[in-house]
């Protein structure tokens, strides 16, 4: 599936309940079920977003460095943050 096709699903499931493509978006980001269909739709938006899934400690879909620095995280490596002064 490409992001035309992904955009009109997601776009015909919002007119079905009504709202917003930000609303099922984030909707679906909070664990919101749909069908097989709308899930893939919503992770090619997502991917379309430069975005990638992570997977571990609670993170879903992140951009390429944080999902980097949790995966780091998660085998033990660890990870220097930036510091606040």
């Amino acid at each position: 599936m490409r992001i035309k096709g992904a955009m009109t699903i997601l776009n015909k499931r919002c007119e079905f309940y009504g709202k917003t493509l930000a609303w099922l978006i984030d909707a679906i980001d909070n664990g919101m079920d749909e069908n097989m269909t709308v899930t893939q739709a919503y992770e090619v938006y997502k991917m379309d977003q430069g975005l990638v899934w992570c997977g571990v400690n609670g993170v879903g879909f992140t951009t390429p460095e944080n999902s980097s620095n949790e995966w780091k995280i998660f085998r033990g490596e660890g990870v220097q943050l930036e510091m606040a002064i």
